[in-house]
Parts: C-alpha cells; structure tokens; sequence
C-alpha cells in the first residue's frame, strides 16, 4: 500500500522481507543509474539494527561493486572497533560486497577531536566532487522512536543550528541528563542531506509508524526532528514500513 505525504510517499509491507526487498530495489536502481550516467555511484547509509539486514543483502544486487562508494548519514566518535561503532557493523554486514570492491568510507578520521574530525570527514566527502559539495546517488536514513535521524536528536542544541549551516558535517555533544546522544557523534547536516539525488528513510514496528505520522502532523525541529526534516527537504522521500 502506497499513502501520499506531501511529496513524499508512504509504502506499507506486510513483512521485514519485503521491505528490504524494497529497500534493495531501490538501492539497485539508484545506484546503477548513476554508474550509467557518471561512471560511478556514491551512496550513504544509517547505523542501528534495522539496516543491518539490507547491507548484508547487498551481495545479492548485481552491481560493479567496484564503482561504489559507501560512507555514514551519521557516527558514534568512538573507535572503529568499538561495539558502539556503526562502522564496525556496516563494514561487517557489507563485508560479502566490499571483498568484491566496494569502497566503504567511515566518518571517523581522527580521534583526537570532535570538531576537527568533522572537519576531516566534510574534506572527505568533498573529496568525491572535486573539492566541492557531494552529491549522493541514495541516502538510506532511519529514524528512532524520539523522531530523531542521522544523529540529530530532540531537545538537542544542534537543532538551533543545523538547518542553517553551511557546514556539511557536524560534531554532537552528548546530551544532558541521561538523554540522547549519550556519546559525542559526528553527523551529516540538513544542507548535506538534501544533496542526495534519491532518500529512502526505512523504518519498522508501530511505535515509529506513530512516531513519523505524529512528527508530520507537527513539524517542530526541537521536538519532532524527522517532522521538521521531512517538511522542508526538497527531495521526495521514499518512506518504506513494515509492522
């Protein structure tokens, strides 16, 4: 089932299966598309355990995987090797495709420092586009259960800031009083984001269904994250659910 959201669209599957049987479609048509038209594709992917499965599907799409570049929507500032690391998990759920060639670029540059590791993570991506901004071919974003995405978090000072940056990446405090993020992260901005050519936002249970329609229905980026997000990106968002 297909629901309209403004520019975005709303798809319903009835089982994780054949959500990521969608995702992966569209993974697959994003990027041989763009290894048609410019010889190469450069792709972005979220952390957490509901993409998990879609990367270690990968090796089932029949891609030259040599002409892909996979780097993060977001990152913990921890050690790659870090249980909290997203990197340690996508570089062993993709495993099966980077073996046949694709490039897989964390985030995480040096350790040292926050903000100079954002730094080196913009210079990075720009790297893709000779100096300049990238342009991603897909961007597949999550989103929790406090409507966040990427690592831009409800109730969090990024939001007084993120939408207007020039900045392409950004260093996240970790939150007060137990909330999240608890760690310091790295994320991907507003202005990034909505450099892709093509956004899948995949989400599964009925407490982020709720969410996502609740954070619509009331866009406030202080309190609804993924709502305010969603309102102004200018990219139609293909939103894949599954209960």
């Amino acid at each position: 089932m297909t629901e309209a959201l403004g520019i975005h669209r709303l798809r319903t599957f009835d089982s994780a299966a054949e959500a990521e049987a969608a995702v992966l479609a569209a993974i697959a048509e994003a990027l041989s598309a763009a290894i048609s038209e410019r010889g190469q594709a450069l792709w972005i992917g979220a952390g957490g355990g509901t993409p998990k499965p879609v990367y270690q599907q990968l090796a089932t799409l029949d891609l030259p995987w040599d002409k892909v570049t996979l780097s993060q929507v977001d990152e913990r500032f921890v050690p790659v090797d870090d249980a909290a690391s997203n990197t340690k998990m996508m570089a062993e759920a993709a495993a099966a495709v980077i073996v046949k060639g694709m490039r897989f670029d964390t985030l995480i540059r040096d350790l040292s420092d926050a903000g100079l590791c954002a730094q080196q993570a913009e210079t990075l991506l720009c790297g893709f586009n000779d100096g300049n901004a990238p342009e991603f071919d897909l961007t597949l974003l999550g989103m929790g259960p406090d409507k966040h995405y990427a690592s831009i978090f409800p109730g969090h000072a990024i939001n007084a800031t993120v939408y207007d940056t020039e900045a392409l990446v950004l260093p996240v405090a970790p939150a007060s009083g137990g909330a999240e993020p608890k760690l310091p992260r790295i994320t991907l901005t507003v202005k990034a984001l909505n450099r892709s050519r093509r956004i899948v936002l995949y989400i599964t249970g009925q407490e982020k269904r709720d969410a996502l329609m609740a954070a619509i229905a009331n866009p406030n980026p202080d309190t609804a994250p993924i709502g305010a997000f969603l309102a102004q990106c200018p990219v139609p968002v293909d939103i894949v659910w599954c209960p």
